[in-house]
């Protein structure tokens, strides 16, 4: 029993790894999508960084540490997989989440 998805972000040819959440339903989807509409809100301009050209493994990076932040060990229904097919998301299916600025 649970809300299983998995999401991952893309820009270009590039995809990050997969995190699947067991509880997290489309919820995680949403938030996904808000925070990438944030991140390019607040990186518009800017190159210097991985973070700042949307490299896909260094967003799924941040966007762990954003949902955590406030957590002082990660006892949630959170995991990563290589791949969709490296966890449970019967529920809900797999979202990839697209970076390219627009």
């Amino acid at each position: 029993m649970g809300d299983h998805v998995s999401i991952s972000f893309k820009n270009q040819d590039e995809e990050s790894v997969v995190l699947f959440d067991h509880w997290g339903g489309m919820y995680r989807v949403e938030h996904a999508r808000e925070y990438v509409l944030a991140l390019q809100h607040e990186v518009a301009n800017h190159q210097t960084t991985p973070l700042d050209r949307l490299e896909p493994g260094t967003v799924m990076v941040d966007y762990i540490r954003d949902i955590t932040a406030l957590q002082p060990r990660i006892r949630s229904s959170l995991y990563l997989g290589a791949t969709a097919a490296d966890g449970d998301n019967s529920d809900n299916g797999h979202h990839v989440i697209y970076l390219h600025k627009n």
